[in-house]
């Protein structure tokens, strides 16, 4: 079984709409969980948890209205942060642990 992470910007004209909406149900065969809107890949020599403390500090992140979730792939851990409304991540990445 393969977990993939998608990431897409779909142009706003008047197709929008009903495109997102193909597509998402096109990604909705399996479990998925679409909560944030955004990726970057960045490389640092700091371990996960300093990394994260650092990212997520209050003056950058409000834990009470955003969400974050950040992968390492080389090591294949995972923190999450924020206010989440959807658990089917910690369903489909179990080993992700929440800060």
């Amino acid at each position: 079984m393969a977990i993939y992470l998608v990431s897409f910007n779909m142009v706003r004209n008047q197709s929008y709409a009903d495109r997102l909406d193909r597509l998402m149900a096109e990604l909705q065969a399996g479990p998925w969980w679409a909560e944030t809107g955004a990726l970057i890949v960045v490389e640092s020599q700091e371990t996960i948890d300093v990394f994260c403390e650092r990212l997520l500090a209050p003056w950058c992140f409000d834990e009470t209205i955003d969400v974050a979730v950040v992968f390492d792939l080389v090591g294949g851990e995972a923190r999450t942060k924020g206010r989440f409304r959807d658990f089917n991540l910690y369903d489909i990445v179990p080993w992700t642990k929440r800060l």
